[in-house]
């Protein structure tokens, strides 16, 4: 974490204020943790506490809370930048295309090279500035105004798949996610805190609750059961993460299902069905953004 925020430095006078979660750590941070921080980062760094863990969607809600910021920087606590190109780039293609709402930034590692076998916002033989379906909260560029108008992160989502539930609503704005093929961030997946097991599960889930919060209601019928019965198959493929042991995180993810449904029907907006129509095209074809 303190690496990424010392990388901040790089931004300059671009940097508005550092915003950090402090959440609900198990081992207390020590004092002076931040002291060796550049002091152009340090002087503009908020500690936001929060006396329980919380998910990554409601934490990067609570961060972006209340800030007038043009533009948002997400950025993980395992990831840090590695230039000023790529975001100067970015900010400029917000600030001259209103029809682009956010940037997405390739998971490099320390030399600046895409990682391979990543879920990257475009496959890695694609060699230049494109537009895609979506980001990685790891490393994007996001409009501030667009962030408030979507009401930023669904958070009943908790995390696995919540920047592709905020890129669908943003395209049903009509507002573009733009992919820069530039060396900007470097991601070091941490292990620490990382629970697969739970990842499989919520990605299993949450392709249910989008379904429920998105799709017209003609399609949820015809598409739901399918899903439903596809996540067993795909805790089955993962078993890499989950031991073999799917069984009880297919019932979990049942459970939650069940319980969040009236939720989920009162958080309802279908998105236009041309928006869902795009939203396939742009997972396989990627248009160059020129």
């Amino acid at each position: 974490m303190v690496r990424g925020l010392a990388s901040l430095e790089l931004l300059g006078d671009l940097l508005l204020d550092v915003r950090v979660l402090k959440n609900a750590p198990s081992v207390e941070w020590k004092q002076d943790r931040l002291d060796a921080l550049p002091a152009s980062v340090r002087e503009r760094c908020v500690i936001i506490p929060s006396e329980r863990r919380v998910f990554p969607t409601e934490g990067r809600n609570r961060l972006a809370e209340g800030s007038d910021a043009y533009a948002f920087l997400l950025l993980d606590d395992d990831a840090y930048l590695l230039e000023l190109d790529g975001i100067r780039k970015g900010l400029g293609i917000l600030q001259r295309d209103n029809s682009v709402g956010s940037i997405a930034y390739a998971q490099c590692d320390e030399k600046g090279a895409i990682i391979e076998g990543f879920g990257q916002p475009a496959p890695i033989n694609v060699k230049y500035n494109c537009l895609v379906c979506g980001f990685i909260s790891c490393g994007a560029l996001v409009r501030g105004d667009v962030y408030h108008k979507l009401g930023g992160f669904q958070e009943i989502l908790q995390m696995a798949h919540e920047e592709n539930e905020f890129c669908r609503r943003q395209w049903d704005l009509g507002l573009s996610v733009v992919y820069l093929q530039t060396p900007t961030v470097c991601h070091n997946p941490s292990e620490i805190a990382r629970n697969m097991r739970q990842r499989a599960k919520l990605n299993t889930r949450n392709a249910w609750y989008m379904a429920m919060l998105h799709e017209p209601a003609w399609l949820l019928c015809l598409t739901l059961p399918w899903r439903i019965w596809k996540g067993r198959a795909y805790l089955k493929w993962v078993k890499h993460w989950t031991g073999g042991e799917w069984k009880s995180l297919y019932r979990e993810a049942l459970k939650e299902f069940f319980r969040d449904f009236g939720e989920l029907v009162k958080r309802r907006s279908p998105l236009k069905f041309t928006t869902l129509q795009k939203w396939q095209y742009l997972k396989k074809t990627y248009p160059p953004y020129p």
